[in-house]
């Protein structure tokens, strides 16, 4: 009998959670948010290439109406090899459109999607989110292009959506190509890491923190743009120098000031994130770059 009453029990608590799909959950940062959607209340079915193509629109159709899930939470996109430039950008709008028409037809609620810094136009001062837009590659574009029309489908359909603006991102599992990646894995080699343009600032967020603050932002009353920053920036060199200190590299470390067309600052506003959606939950650069040292 009490063995029965601790099942009936389960099965009630799995019918309270909240049904949310996620996609991207393989990805940097959606395979961290796994641990905290479930945390927070959520049931967690995870849209991957394994279970339906993002690009079926058949299969996302079919993948929706079994689950009829409340909430969404989109984070997959191509970030492969020249993907700034990728055809596969606009195509991928396309699919997201799909899939939130879908969400509609089966009584979705609220929608957050990932979106990136690259849509605003650059400023040496922080952004924010009612700042002008100035997309230059094809990603970007996409994205800010995505925006527009899945604000528009959710305002005239009735679901709550947001768009979280994704700076500079570090963590577990990021591309051997990208910057923390590359100088651990050269000082591991004893091999020399030269940054060329050491001056540049930029506001880097650990995956696990945007990852938190996405579902700080789904759960919140919060809709519209959020950017999902840490609003402090940190130079290229200074970056360098605390990996470098940790290895105890510095030997092998060289910063040059080279003039650069990129921006010199890239930080994000994170007013509406603290206030607004109440995520201060920032955990320090320091000790997640030892973390990412330790499990390289």
């Amino acid at each position: 009998m009490i063995i029965l009453l601790q099942l009936l029990s389960q099965l009630n608590r799995w019918d309270e959670m909240k049904k949310i799909i996620l996609t991207g959950s393989t990805g940097l940062i959606g395979k961290e948010a796994v641990s905290f959607l479930e945390k927070s209340g959520h049931k967690v079915y995870s849209l991957t290439s394994a279970n339906c193509n993002l690009f079926n629109y058949e299969s996302v159709k079919t993948f929706f109406s079994e689950i009829k899930p409340e909430y969404l939470l989109h984070f997959a996109w191509f970030t492969g090899e020249g993907y700034l430039e990728d055809p596969i950008n606009k195509k991928l709008v396309d699919a997201s459109m799909n899939m939130l028409e879908q969400f509609k037809n089966n009584g979705g609620r609220k929608a957050v999607f990932a979106g990136t810094c690259f849509e605003y136009k650059f400023q040496n001062k922080p952004l924010k989110e009612t700042d002008e837009t100035e997309p230059e590659t094809l990603y970007a574009k996409s994205k800010t292009k995505l925006y527009k029309l899945a604000s528009e489908y959710c305002s005239k359909n009735r679901i709550d959506f947001g768009w979280g603006r994704i700076f500079y991102v570090y963590g577990h599992g990021e591309n051997e190509k990208r910057l923390t990646s590359y100088i651990i894995n050269n000082f591991n080699n004893d091999k020399p890491v030269e940054i060329k343009c050491g001056q540049l600032i930029r506001d880097y967020m650990y995956t696990k923190d945007i990852a938190k603050a996405f579902v700080k932002f789904l759960d919140s009353n919060v809709t519209g743009i959020v950017n999902i920053c840490t609003g402090k920036g940190t130079s290229l060199g200074e970056y360098a120098k605390i990996i470098a200190n940790k290895m105890k590299k510095e030997a092998l470390l060289t910063i040059q000031e080279e003039e650069t067309s990129q921006p010199a600052i890239i930080i994000g506003d994170n007013t509406r994130l603290t206030k607004e959606v109440g995520f201060n939950d920032f955990s320090s650069l320091e000790t997640n770059l030892m973390e990412l040292i330790k499990n390289n």
